[in-house]
């Protein structure tokens, strides 16, 4: 080992233990649960989490519990990995908390109107109908690959503005965006690139 190994080992550990005196074994495990795409064992997910697989396994029952967690069962036992839908869960929430109602409103006005291009373009309702349609290598698959994200987008603008009805006042979201720098998120459009304009 060298000397730089020596070194680089000495501060992974020190970030390891500054981070296990920060957190609680329940944070250490809903933290790595969060960037584990792929299925993984609970004594794997321990092991990252410097926690005991019995530890382990009753936090992610819980965050199981609460959908945070997707659990498949394999013939080597139960894997886990963070569920698919959390991604979506947490960008509504950015949504809401970053953008008025009106903004919400105006950017789904503004992703119908893409849509109601691209199916007057196209001469078809909806984007299977428009997939049935394109020829292998035609340009048009680029404006099919953009209508399935503007579909994606008015599902989870619509899912932020219907937040407003259990949280009507707005003037917080509108607090939080003039005081965390936002501007270039407002230049982009209200729920920023992805949904600012054609791809």
């Amino acid at each position: 080992m060298t000397d730089a190994d020596h070194w680089e080992g000495d501060v992974n550990e020190a970030a390891v233990e500054d981070w296990k005196a920060d957190t609680t074994t329940f944070e250490r495990v809903r933290q790595i649960i969060d960037v584990t795409t792929e299925p993984q064992s609970a004594s794997e997910i321990a092991d990252r989490a410097r926690v005991s697989d019995p530890t382990a396994r009753k936090h992610l029952a819980a965050l199981a519990e609460t959908g945070r967690v997707k659990t498949i069962t394999t013939d080597a036992g139960t894997r886990y990995m963070r569920a698919p839908q959390m991604l979506a869960m947490r960008r509504v929430a950015d949504i809401h908390r970053e953008h008025t109602k009106d903004e919400i409103r105006q950017a789904i006005q503004d992703l119908k109107q893409e849509r109601r291009g691209f199916q007057e373009e196209y001469d078809v309702v909806d984007v299977d109908e428009l997939t049935l349609e394109l020829e292998p290598g035609d340009d048009g698959w680029q404006d099919l690959t953009r209508w399935q994200q503007i579909e994606q987008n008015l599902e989870i603008a619509q899912a932020a503005l219907t937040i407003y009805d259990f949280d009507p006042d707005d003037s917080r979201s509108a607090a939080a965006r003039a005081s965390d720098g936002n501007t270039a998120a407002r230049e982009r459009g209200a729920l920023g690139d992805d949904t600012a304009g054609t791809a």
